[in-house]
């Protein structure tokens, strides 16, 4: 739900529609001012016409008709740059693998953090947080998920290394092996936190992908038994 609308209104979720302030004020007398003097406040409203009083209320002075803070954190999680994962794989492009071989998958270790942005409207403010959760790896032949950024695979580690993310290729199509295009997903767990005043203190808008990076190469290749007596 966009905060505003295209007359300037704003999301009131108490009254479920886009408020806004009526222009000109009623004339004082008026039951739109529901018994008060127009110098207490203002005629707020839904109905641009204001043809309906059931679709006006008053505003005390100083106080602020309330936004949706579940509109205000969708506000700021389209502001908030989330990261578009740099693939990293060993072997990398200009070597090659084989089928059954475990192969490293690994994102840059600042890829991997919480991400945070606040949007605020009149009294409300609003909080979003994005928590990484897994990695989704398109890795040519099918989609798999690792739960960490991975390991950093370094020259001269031995065949005793762990990693938390790998994936071994099962087959090849061609008998000269295949080349396949490796790239990575972040996905978040988003949720929002509401300050100051607030129609929900809280709540969660569930997984939420961020744009895959750019993709790197893995060249696989099977390896040939020689029978020989």
């Amino acid at each position: 739900m966009p905060c505003n609308d295209e007359y300037g209104g704003t999301w009131d979720a108490g009254h479920g529609c886009y408020a806004f302030q009526v222009q000109p004020q009623p004339p004082a007398g008026s039951p739109l001012w529901e018994g008060h003097d127009p110098s207490e406040g203002s005629v707020y409203s839904c109905d641009y016409t204001v043809t309906i009083p059931e679709n006006s209320w008053f505003v005390p002075n100083g106080e602020d008709p309330l936004v949706d803070p579940a509109a205000l954190a969708q506000e700021a999680l389209g502001q908030m740059e989330l990261e578009n994962a740099n693939a990293q794989i060993a072997p990398g492009p200009g070597f090659h693998t084989y089928v059954h071989i475990d192969n490293w998958l690994w994102l840059p270790e600042a890829q991997w953090h919480n991400l945070t942005e606040t949007v605020t409207a009149g009294p409300t403010s609003v909080t979003v947080t994005a928590e990484p959760i897994r990695v989704d790896w398109d890795m040519g032949t099918e989609v798999t998920s690792c739960y960490d950024a991975g390991r950093v695979w370094t020259k001269g580690m031995t065949d005793a290394a762990k990693t938390s993310c790998s994936f071994a290729y099962e087959s090849t199509e061609n008998s000269t092996g295949d080349t396949h295009n490796v790239s990575a997903q972040l996905v978040y767990g988003v949720t929002w936190d509401c300050d100051g005043a607030c129609l929900t203190p809280n709540g969660d808008l569930g997984e939420i992908d961020a744009p895959a990076g750019d993709a790197t190469t893995i060249e696989v290749r099977q390896r040939q038994t020689v029978v020989t007596q």
